[in-house]
C-alpha cells in the first residue's frame, strides 16, 4: 500500500513500520529483553512475530544504540503536524487529523463498541475512524489520534479496551506514543509542568485521560 506523504520529510523508517509488526532498529536495540511476550508465546506458535517484546516504557530516548530512536522519529512527525496546524497551545484540535491524508476524506463516527476503544478502516476512497460512544470524550480524543497514526502509516488498526501492554503489538504501542506526542507536545508539557505540577490539571488542560497524562509525564519530567 502507498505510504502517505509526510509533512516536510518522510519518517525515515515508516516504510518498515506500516505493517505494525517490527521495529527496524530492534536488532541493535540495547533495551531489548526478549523476542516475544511469554503469555502470547504460550498461546500461539507464531506469536514471536506478532508480539515483539519492546518495553517502550522502560526505554531511554538518548541511547544511540537503542530502538527508542523510532520514538524520536515518531515524535518528530507529530511535531511537524502540529506546526502545519499552527497549534501553539493546548488542547490540540481534533480537526488536525485531516492533515494525516490530505488526498482523502477522514470521517469520524461514534458507535457502540464492546471490545475496543476504536478502529480505523480504509473504505472505498475514504478513511473511517470508529470511536466507542460509551467512553469519555478525552478517551475518544486519544483514540482518534491513535487511529490517526494508522492512517499516517496507511493501514487499518484497532485500539483494544482490555490489552496487557506487555502483549500489545508493536504497531499499537507506537500508535499510543504518536497520540500522546501530538496531544501532549513535549515543549508545552515541559514549560507548563513546573507551574502546574498537578497531573489532574495537566490531563484537563490537554484533554487526555489521566492515565495517559501520567505516562507522558513520566517520560518528560521527574514525577
Amino acid at each position: 500500500m502507498r505510504i502517505a506523504t509526510q509533512p516536510n520529510s518522510v519518517l525515515p523508517t515508516l516504510s518498515e513500520l506500516w505493517s505494525g509488526m517490527r521495529c527496524p532498529h530492534e536488532e541493535t536495540c540495547a533495551c531489548r529483553v526478549g523476542y516475544a511476550c511469554p503469555q502470547a508465546k504460550s498461546s500461539s506458535p507464531d506469536s514471536e512475530s506478532e508480539f515483539p517484546m519492546l518495553h517502550l516504557a522502560g526505554c531511554s530516548f538518548r541511547n544511540p544504540s537503542c530502538c527508542c530512536r523510532i520514538l524520536d522519529e515518531i515524535e518528530a512527525v507529530a511535531n511537524q503536524y502540529l506546526e502545519i496546524g499552527n497549534v501553539t497551545a493546548p488542547p490540540v484540535p481534533i480537526d488536525l487529523i485531516r492533515q494525516f491524508d490530505t488526498d482523502r476524506p477522514i470521517e469520524i463516527r461514534e458507535v457502540p463498541l464492546k471490545a475496543c476503544y476504536g478502529a480505523s478502516w480504509f473504505l472505498g476512497d475514504e478513511w473511517v475512524i470508529h470511536l466507542n460512544k460509551n467512553t469519555t470524550p478525552n478517551e475518544n480524543r486519544f483514540t482518534t489520534f491513535h487511529e490517526g497514526f494508522h492512517i499516517v502509516c496507511q493501514n487499518s488498526g484497532f485500539r483494544l479496551s482490555h490489552s496487557n501492554d506487555l502483549c500489545k503489538p508493536l504497531g499499537e504501542r507506537l500508535a499510543d506514543h504518536f497520540a500522546a506526542s501530538i496531544l501532549m507536545p513535549r515543549s508545552m508539557v515541559i514549560s507548563m509542568w513546573p507551574e502546574v505540577h498537578n497531573i489532574n490539571e495537566i490531563a484537563m488542560t490537554f484533554r487526555v485521560p489521566k492515565g495517559i497524562a501520567s505516562e507522558r509525564l513520566k517520560r518528560l519530567v521527574a514525577l
